[in-house]
């Protein structure tokens, strides 16, 4: 029988346990990504929108994106090139799960890799699965969850955005707030600091050459560039374990 069939109660129940802060955090964001959507598009078919692209990207950035991808008429090789830009970080999240995925049905398995978000990897590396209970089917049931929460949030949005009509100016900044206060939680280490004004640099001087419609492809290339020619400076353990290796 296939994993799916291997989900009981005791599995599900850990991990909507453990999923609970993500449910208020992809509620909350999503439905700020639901609003900003139905004000777009301004349409009686918006919570409709709402599901097709929520059910179909879990990217909580690209969401928000979209607003500004549709009201610019964005080309989509453009669009393409900057998914692919952004989600770039989660081909890296993946090569930890080689082995534990290693094997699987390819349903389940493409399943847990596309619905692979910043929370739930945190919390599929951690697995605090039930005793004895099988741990794929754990990191399955925290995907799915996960993934509702954020059909749910961004089609609840999408919903009360259409019939409530009120001034959503700056509900767009919510995920940059977000991003803003996990940036300030981690440069209390000093090791994460570089790559932060690494980052900063690249936003000036992409602002300072293209427009600001323009400017997120360039930035976030030229950061990828300078990432990997200085990846051994900002990896301290790497630098750690040479010094070891060398002594």
């Amino acid at each position: 029988m296939g994993i799916y069939y291997r989900m009981n109660k005791t599995i599900l129940h850990a991990a909507f346990k453990n999923t609970l802060p993500v449910l208020m955090g992809y509620v909350a964001m999503g439905f700020a990504a639901g609003v900003l959507l139905a004000d777009t598009l301004r349409s009686p078919w918006s919570p409709l929108w709402a599901v097709l692209t929520s059910v179909t990207s879990i990217s909580g950035a690209l969401q928000f994106i979209l607003t500004g991808w549709i009201r610019l008429a964005t080309p989509l090789p453009e669009v393409a090139l900057l998914t692919v830009c952004l989600n770039l970080r989660y081909a890296m999240y993946g090569l930890s799960f080689i082995e534990k995925f290693r094997g699987l049905p390819w349903k389940q398995k493409f399943y847990l890799i596309w619905a692979m978000t910043d929370e739930t990897y945190a919390l599929e590396v951690e697995c605090r699965a039930p005793q004895g209970a099988n741990p794929i089917s754990y990191c399955l049931a925290v995907a799915m969850l996960d993934h509702a929460y954020w059909v749910i949030g961004v089609t609840a949005g999408a919903l009360v955005g259409g019939i409530l009509p009120f001034d959503n100016r700056g509900i767009d900044f919510a995920m940059t707030a977000l991003f803003l206060v996990i940036l300030t939680d981690q440069c209390r280490e000093r090791a994460n600091r570089w790559p932060a004004l690494i980052g900063a640099a690249a936003a000036v001087a992409s602002r300072l050459i293209f427009p600001v419609d323009r400017m997120l492809i360039p930035a976030m290339l030229f950061m990828l560039a300078v990432f990997l020619a200085a990846r051994k400076r900002l990896d301290p353990e790497r630098n750690a374990k040479s010094g070891e290796a060398r002594s």
